[in-house]
């Protein structure tokens, strides 16, 4: 009993000296120097008395460019710098970088009104290319952050999980319950145009903050239609007056199609950006309800950017979705969220497929944002997707 007791004594105390050391770890401070970092003639090295690793000066905007951190990977850890942002501009950074077009991201919409806006401070991944701010509203915040200052940002990352702190606040401006790039690890890159100083990195350093992502409540939950089956990108000279005469035929073309967490159906994940100039391109989907009674469903349904829904061969409902056109925008402010619209969904007894149409490459967004969609039915007594 005695030894027993001094061995419990002593893995306490190791713990007591771990978990110490590790919140009194010293961050590895990252010289912002030329031979350190990867550029495009887009980056401008400043030595400056105040500043002894540094000042990156980032001269390209948000998606022209970025400037990355050679020969060194990040995945857990704390992440801590300084930024100066210039003018009115979308600045950031870039973590589990595996390339241009593999990343998570934070970044702020610098405003007077940071305080106060609800989107100055954002998440985002990128994925195959695609930088979805339009796809995650949930991830979006106001922040204690000033416009043409310096202010000291703290991103603490563990597994799926990632907090960020603003201006030494001790509560997190946003907390992020689920990273959803296809990456865990990778290098660090700044994008967009301000300065950046005093870049320090703190692997293993995260705060005891829980490493695997939030329960995905859409889970088991049946009103969500989760099931589908799509085309490959279907090239069309029009969308206007779109019928399921467009559909195409050979069923050889359908594939099942992985719902995301919420039921989100995120073709970004599978498809690249669409050339700024090409024609439309639409990808068909369907899915089948069985209802054991003839019934009226309410049908919550969220998307990006343009959507046709066929019940039975009928149409039922269409949208769209569009970010900047005048008054093209569904709340909440063009982003994809089941507020976006609703129609009542009508069932027959026995099975009813329902096909959905979507188009993703409308002329105001370049093609290079959020793709997808989600539905809800308001309940789901005597129904079964199939």
């Amino acid at each position: 009993m005695q030894n027993r007791f001094i061995h419990s004594v002593l893995a306490l105390s190791v713990l007591g000296v771990a978990r110490a050391f590790a919140s009194t770890f010293t961050p590895l401070p990252i010289p912002l120097v030329a031979d350190n970092w990867q550029a495009s003639g887009n980056a401008t090295f400043i030595a400056r008395e105040a500043f002894p690793h540094g000042i990156l000066q980032v001269t390209s905007e948000s998606e022209q460019g970025f400037v990355a951190l050679k020969d060194k990977n990040f995945d857990n850890g704390t992440i801590e710098f300084d930024i100066k942002p210039v003018g009115e501009e979308m600045p950031g950074i870039r973590f589990h970088q595996k390339d241009g077009d593999t990343a998570d991201m934070l970044y702020f919409r610098v405003s007077p009104d940071c305080p106060a806006s609800q989107d100055c401070l954002q998440y985002v991944p990128i994925l195959k290319g695609r930088i979805l701010w339009d796809v995650y509203p949930q991830y979006q915040a106001s922040a204690p952050f000033r416009e043409n200052e310096w202010n000291h940002i703290r991103l603490v990352i563990s597994g799926k999980r990632m907090n960020v702190y603003v201006n030494g606040r001790t509560e997190p401006s946003l907390r992020v319950t689920h990273l959803e790039s296809d990456a865990s690890t990778g290098t660090i890159a700044f994008e967009g145009t301000a300065y950046y100083a005093n870049l320090m990195l703190a692997p293993g350093v995260t705060d005891g903050l829980d490493p695997k992502a939030s329960v995905d409540l859409a889970a088991g939950d049946r009103r969500y239609l989760v099931r589908w089956q799509g085309t490959d990108l279907v090239s069309m000279d029009t969308t206007d007056h779109l019928s399921l005469s467009n559909l195409p035929l050979s069923d050889s073309r359908w594939s099942p199609v992985r719902a995301d967490d919420g039921g989100l159906i995120n073709l970004s994940r599978f498809h690249a950006p669409t050339p700024r100039h090409a024609p439309p391109q639409v990808i068909w989907l369907r899915t089948t309800v069985q209802s054991d009674r003839e019934q009226v469903q309410h049908m919550a349904v969220g998307w990006l950017r343009e959507i046709w829904v066929f019940v039975d061969g009928k149409p039922v409902f269409s949208g769209k979705n569009l970010y900047n056109l005048k008054g093209g925008r569904q709340a909440p402010d063009g982003r994809l969220s089941l507020e976006n619209g609703s129609f009542d969904l009508t069932l027959h007894k026995g099975a009813n497929e329902i096909v959905v149409a979507i188009d993703g490459n409308t002329p105001d967004m370049r093609g290079r944002y959020g793709w997808g969609f989600m539905m809800r039915m308001d309940r789901a007594e005597g129904m079964t997707e199939k």
